[in-house]
């Protein structure tokens, strides 16, 4: 694949209303303050990480997002746009319903009519979406900077938001994949589940850096495993063949990596599926290895952007926080302050609910 540039990232998140602010936190390890919910089924409380409030619908918070990743690079009729979500509007239509206010289709925001309304907005080219579980931020990335190296677009807008709405929260919650502790601790021997973020990114791709160049997008692969209707192979071997092939697509051999951003969901059969799969790629000895979800919580659909910018940053800035519990952990997660350059080779990982698997090989950029 053709190195594509990842250029002025936006992200409000749980640590902040910008990126800047997210990574200034990330990088002195402050995790965020969590806020809870009553488990109606459990009568229990569960943990959420809500990011600052616009105070703007959905529809005109994608809007300003959308404007200010663009900048004043206009026309934007060689832009390429792609919304990747997994609770799409029902935040929206739950707050209606709260309200005591009709219901019914029409009401509805869709993933298609907010990328379509974005499209006619900004007069651009085209607009594609996509809800593939945990990993639709990762494969928007991918799929974009596949039509941007193939010349079928000059440049690309991905968005990707998630909102805790009260159908996943109570969901996961039913499922029992929800922390009771409020603990985030992805591959500690006694986690406990995890625990939802609401985040909202943006970011451009091109051929050309752009404004506040990020990283390249050298190669990248995606797979749906079926062995299984929910999880993925716990034997590591679905999950290291996406990365396998992920590697290939970038021209370079596991061990040029210099960092493995793991996805770490902190639920039981994610976990040891990843570290499975961890330990075929690298037999010997792997690469350091981070976790972000303890900072950003889960945030489903949109982690693939999220943590990706969140990284990309931190990288620029300086060393990567110790994880406290690195000496228990199952995978190798750094005790100290990690220090690699700006220019480091990463391995980024998103395994999805449904067993639908995707990795991204990046290389950052100096700022």
């Amino acid at each position: 694949m053709k190195p594509i540039h990842l250029y002025n990232g936006r992200l409000r998140s749980c640590l902040g209303a910008d990126l800047a602010q997210a990574s200034a936190a990330y990088r002195a390890g402050r995790l965020p303050e969590p806020q809870w919910y009553e488990l109606r089924e459990l009568n229990e409380r569960r943990a959420y990480l809500p990011a600052p409030s616009s105070g703007l619908e959905l529809e005109d918070t994608l809007e300003a997002l959308a404007a200010d990743c663009l900048g004043d690079s206009g026309p934007f009729d060689d832009v390429l746009l792609v919304i990747a979500s997994t609770t799409l509007d029902i935040s929206q239509m739950e707050a209606r319903v709260a309200r005591g206010e009709p219901f019914h289709n029409d009401l509805s925001t869709s993933l298609d009519r907010l990328a379509e309304y974005l499209r006619e907005r900004f007069g651009l080219a085209s607009a594609f979406t996509i809800n593939t579980a945990c990993t639709s931020a990762a494969n928007a990335l991918l799929y974009a900077g596949r039509l941007v190296a193939a010349g079928d677009y000059r440049r690309a807008l991905v968005i990707a938001f998630e909102t805790p709405c009260q159908l996943a929260m109570q969901g996961f919650g039913a499922l029992g994949l929800l922390s009771p502790s409020g603990r985030y601790r992805p591959f500690h021997p006694e986690r406990d589940g995890l625990i939802l973020g609401e985040a909202f990114a943006a970011v451009m791709l091109g051929e050309a850096p752009g404004a506040r160049p990020l990283a390249r997008l050298l190669g990248g692969f995606s797979a749906c495993d079926t062995s299984n209707l929910t999880t993925t192979l716990e034997d590591g071997s679905h999950i290291d063949w996406v990365m396998r092939r992920a590697l290939e697509s970038a021209g370079l051999p596991a061990s040029d990596i210099d960092l493995v951003k793991l996805h770490g969901t902190a639920t039981g059969a994610n976990d040891e599926a990843e570290a499975n799969g961890m330990r075929r790629l690298f037999p010997d000895r792997a690469p350091p290895s981070c976790v972000l979800k303890p900072y950003l919580g889960h945030t489903l659909g949109a982690c693939g952007l999220s943590e990706t910018l969140l990284l990309l940053d931190a990288l620029q800035q300086g060393a990567l926080p110790a994880d406290d519990y690195a000496a228990e952990a199952m995978l190798e997660l750094p005790a100290q302050p990690l220090q690699l350059t700006a220019e480091a080779l990463l391995l980024n990982n998103f395994f999805g609910f449904g067993g639908n698997n995707a990795s991204l090989v990046l290389q950052g950029v100096a700022p």
